[in-house]
């Protein structure tokens, strides 16, 4: 708490950032603008947030902070490699099962690639950590959305430079905020980016 405390008085506003801008956050964010931007968007709302919601951003979050509480995570803030490792590959496993979830329905075929996408970056950014390195999990993610939504206006045709612009503005406004909170390295944040691109590409490969 009282690192909590200093950050606060100090960088409030990249705290404020890093925080709206989660990597547990990011990847629904581009959830909601691939139903935005396709026909899906009023379809069974109520159930996207269940089925993606829940286990993408609640359970994380909770399991972070239970594991912090119980002191076998030494900081809420995963500052560790071995505490960014655990989170990492948690959050890898509970894409792949999304992904395996909704990969039988065509419809949301593409949404699928993105699931499996996510999941081979995180696995990715859990193999550098075995290293001691800490790949930024927020350039991860705002990598991983990018390309996602660069190659779905690919494939139909739709013209989304306003939302890609956007986009790019938001991502490196975080990843300022990260060096203001020196949480990452020039070297950290292009691992980061060199994961989410990596993964979102292979499960494009793989499934296209």
């Amino acid at each position: 708490m009282r690192r909590l405390g200093k950050i606060l008085d100090k960088d409030w506003p990249a705290w404020l950032i890093s925080s709206v801008f989660h990597p547990v956050f990011i990847p629904f964010y581009t959830v909601l603008l691939y139903f935005y931007l396709s026909s899906y968007f009023f379809y069974n709302f109520p159930r996207l947030l269940k089925i993606i919601f829940l286990p993408a951003v609640v359970v994380p979050l909770l399991l972070q902070f239970l594991l912090w509480r119980m002191h076998i995570l030494k900081s809420f803030f995963l500052i560790t490699s071995q505490a960014r490792l655990y989170f990492t590959l948690l959050m890898a496993f509970i894409y792949l099962l999304l992904f395996r979830l909704i990969q039988p329905l065509p419809v949301l075929k593409e949404l699928s690639v993105f699931f499996l996408g996510v999941s081979i970056s995180l696995f990715l950014a859990a193999f550098f950590n075995l290293f001691r390195l800490r790949p930024s999990l927020h350039a991860l993610a705002f990598a991983g959305g990018f390309l996602f939504l660069l190659l779905h206006s690919y494939r139909h045709r739709e013209n989304i430079l306003d939302i890609l612009a956007l986009w790019i503005f938001t991502a490196t406004l975080t990843i300022a905020a990260r060096f203001k909170l020196n949480a990452h390295t020039p070297a950290e944040i292009f691992l980061g980016l060199l994961s989410g691109f990596a993964g979102i590409g292979l499960a494009y490969l793989y499934l296209y």
